[in-house]
């Protein structure tokens, strides 16, 4: 009886079916942990290699609009202003009788002929006969955003610039832009 009760302490119970022993669950979570690592620094090769171009796209980009700034700023050295009369005018609004104030100044590029711009009537007395045939023509709703007011600028310095041959026509600034609703 005690050779019996001895072999029985011996052997080993046997595992239910299906179970999991602690050496599978180790497994598991060892391989989750290489897996996820693995990942990680896969990741962190790709994106390093990927952001060399972004950053040299940026830099090229900020070098760019510096070069801009400084041709601008050069530009306004050597450039004048002829401020206009402000304009009141009737919108084409149909809904409503709708106004607009606005201050328009021209800038040229050459300082040394707004003496000659600045005297010449009919050069003055064109340009808002110009300015107030577009303004007339808009609605409200074409001016209230300022996409609507970019593309008034660039539609009266197309019209405007046609009358301007000495001194260049650089750009229409809006000094004043008041709409009554």
């Amino acid at each position: 009886m005690l050779e019996e009760k001895a072999v029985e302490a011996k052997e080993p119970p046997p595992s239910p079916k299906g179970g999991f022993s602690i050496g599978k669950i180790l497994l598991v979570v060892v391989l989750a942990l290489v897996s996820s690592a693995g990942g990680g620094v896969l990741s962190f090769v790709l994106i390093k290699q990927a952001l060399p171009p972004v950053q040299a796209a940026e830099k090229a980009a900020e070098k760019s609009e510096k070069v801009e700034q400084e041709k601008f700023a050069e530009l306004l050295e050597k450039s004048a202003v002829l401020p206009l009369e402000p304009f009141v005018v009737n919108l084409a609004d149909t809904d409503a009788a709708r106004y607009l104030r606005i201050k328009i100044s021209l800038m040229v590029d050459d300082k040394t002929k707004l003496k000659d711009l600045a005297e010449n009537q009919a050069l003055q007395l064109k340009l808002r006969d110009v300015i107030l045939e577009s303004l007339t023509a808009k609605r409200s709703q074409d001016l209230i955003n300022a996409e609507g007011k970019n593309k008034l600028r660039h539609e009266l310095q197309e019209k405007v610039a046609v009358y301007f041959r000495a001194p260049k026509l650089v750009d229409v600034m809006f000094t004043e832009f008041i709409i009554q609703l």
